[in-house]
């Protein structure tokens, strides 16, 4: 975290965040062939980059203004994808079998991997593409003006940005252009409050 004090009526917050996940065993999805169920999974290359920003700002004794903000943006790709045939095995890679190329095709238009697990040239059941590339944006701005003493006007907006796709590539710049590109939810609320002196 960053902390900086540029004046006596100023205060900002900058607080980074990013994480890389790699994994070659990560949940997808669990569909039924016959009657039993087949646990999917599959390697994982996962990188999320966020920014928690806070701004405090007193114009006057009597007025100032706070800001806060979080873009947020994830990415996963997924690759090796394999089933679970022995999950309680001492060894890691006797749990699981990874799909031979001959087993699984990919629909780019419906989005959904097709198994043809006993190769008979029939898809034996199917899973969608997990692949994620999340972003989202959290954000408010609180004005507050004490009129006179203990009584006080808050007016408020807050934004709220949420997007997703099924692609997988981290590209911080393409991520973050997209995510203000997304369609916003805004709200705006006022409060006022008056002390009455007795």
């Amino acid at each position: 975290n960053l902390n900086v004090v540029p004046s006596p009526a100023m205060t900002l917050s900058l607080g980074p965040m990013f994480s890389s996940n790699n994994s070659v065993l990560q949940y997808v999805e669990t569909p039924v062939f016959g009657s039993e169920n087949r646990y999917i999974f599959g390697a994982i290359d996962q990188t999320t980059v966020g920014l928690t920003v806070r701004l405090n700002y007193s114009l006057t004794p009597d007025l100032s203004i706070q800001l806060y903000g979080m873009p947020f943006v994830s990415a996963g790709a997924y690759s090796a994808f394999k089933r679970i045939t022995a999950s309680r095995s001492n060894d890691l890679a006797a749990r699981y079998r990874i799909f031979g190329g001959d087993e699984l095709a990919y629909d780019p238009a419906a989005g959904v991997y097709a198994v043809d697990e006993n190769r008979d040239g029939t898809p034996d059941y199917s899973f969608s593409n997990p692949e994620f590339n999340f972003r989202e944006l959290r954000s408010n701005l609180v004005i507050r003006w004490e009129y006179v003493p203990g009584s006080a006007l808050y007016v408020v907006w807050s934004q709220g940005r949420t997007g997703s796709v099924t692609n997988g590539a981290f590209n911080l710049r393409s991520d973050l252009e997209e995510l203000f590109g997304v369609h916003p939810y805004n709200a705006f609320l006022v409060k006022f409050s008056y002390c009455f002196q007795l």
